[in-house]
């Protein structure tokens, strides 16, 4: 029993020392595991706007944009601006890099005529991500053949 709990101490202090992906964020690519972070958080908030819980999907939101930006503005921001995220078809992840301590991803949302590219700015405050941004950086019409 002894050794037992000696081989379940050292698995709970090595998980201790592993560093968090979020520690440090020099320019360059995201590592796998910052991908995998910006992914889960990003696709937590389409699918809270495209289900229209605006409460969910302002919980992703960084704190600084939450100290300037309320719920009911943010609201009114993703319904006049942001349609495309409330009807979307589904979306698909591109590159992610790290840009001034801040995640910026890329990605392609699917929407009912035309595929529209953004890039999400994501901050890292107390070890967690927050949406700081998102804009429409391209748009591409599908071609009927």
């Amino acid at each position: 029993m002894r050794g037992y709990l000696l081989v379940i101490g050292a698995l709970l202090l090595s998980s201790c020392g592993k560093a968090s992906p979020l520690a440090q964020l020099p320019d360059g690519k995201c590592s796998q595991s910052q991908q995998l972070l910006a992914k889960d958080h990003i696709s937590g908030q389409i699918d809270a706007i495209a289900d229209q819980n605006w409460k969910k999907a302002y919980s992703f939101a960084a704190k600084s944009f939450q100290e300037t930006i309320d719920l009911d503005r943010f609201t009114e921001i993703i319904s006049q601006q942001y349609v495309l995220l409330i009807t979307n078809k589904g979306y698909t992840f591109d590159s992610c890099a790290i840009e001034n301590e801040r995640l910026v991803q890329k990605i392609t949302v699917v929407g009912s005529n035309d595929d529209f590219r953004m890039t999400y700015r994501l901050s890292v405050e107390d070890q967690k991500l927050g949406v700081v941004a998102a804009a429409v950086t391209d748009v591409s019409e599908d071609v009927a053949t």
